[in-house]
């Protein structure tokens, strides 16, 4: 009983991070539960790619969806389990700080320009891409940008969190499977966007009609570029795996 009012109140403090860790976690087991080849080695990149995973020459090919689904896609447990705490580690802090429609901005824009850093990056080869791990260091990056900003005090900011986090993340990098070019896609991605929702709110209310405003069509603009940027590469022929 205890353990179960815990979790309560984490969920409480920390909605919009609850939320998406569960959203990963309930994709990492429903996938595996639908689809055995999740369990074997040998069938694991289709296994990936049927379910969501990034690959330059298919999204490329017309599957723009897949800059969005590999961002809930693990390849494992391990990996599914490293990311989730970092963002559990960092989100509760950021969550706290500004506005909840600005944190879910950051986060899913940080993990599209990272997908399709990647995709770019990737584009002649045939690579595949998965994780939330761009979208989370996004989250990292804009956390650092509203410290700086709001020039916070070094026993006032969060290192502690900010260390896990980056330790869990970057720590992936380090695997050869792993593709780095989605985490600095989404760090910058995160960086600038945390920079200017920031200066935002230190102009504005935080709930102010003004602050809502430049902050939507800052993520429209966002999403414009990505637009723009996906239709640049964007092929006219199809392409099988």
């Amino acid at each position: 009983m205890g353990n179960l009012r815990n979790l309560q109140y984490l969920f409480q403090q920390a909605k919009i991070t609850s939320i998406l860790v569960l959203l990963n976690v309930a994709w990492f087991v429903i996938s595996h539960l639908l689809d055995s080849r999740g369990f074997s080695t040998y069938m694991e990149n289709a296994f990936l790619i049927d379910w969501g995973a990034d690959v330059a020459q298919l999204t490329f090919s017309g599957e723009y969806w897949r800059l969005f689904t590999n961002i809930f896609v693990h390849a494992g447990l391990a990996h599914l389990a490293m990311n989730m705490l970092a963002l559990w580690s960092v989100g509760i802090v950021l969550e706290r700080l500004i506005p909840p429609f600005s944190f879910i901005g950051i986060y899913l824009l940080s993990g599209l320009f990272g997908s399709l850093a990647s995709d770019v990056s990737t584009i002649r080869h045939s690579v595949i891409s998965c994780g939330a791990s761009g979208a989370i260091l996004g989250i990292i990056t804009a956390l650092l940008a509203y410290s700086l900003i709001n020039r916070t005090d070094l026993q006032e900011m969060p290192i502690k969190s900010i260390v896990i986090s980056l330790f869990l993340t970057l720590g992936l990098g380090l695997l050869p499977s792993i593709d780095n070019m989605a985490h600095i896609g989404g760090a910058i991605t995160g960086f600038i966007l945390g920079g200017i929702v920031t200066v935002c709110l230190k102009k504005f209310r935080y709930q102010s009609n003004i602050y809502t405003l430049l902050i939507l069509i800052l993520f429209a603009a966002s999403c414009l570029l990505l637009y723009s940027i996906y239709q640049y590469f964007k092929t006219t022929y199809g392409f099988n795996y």
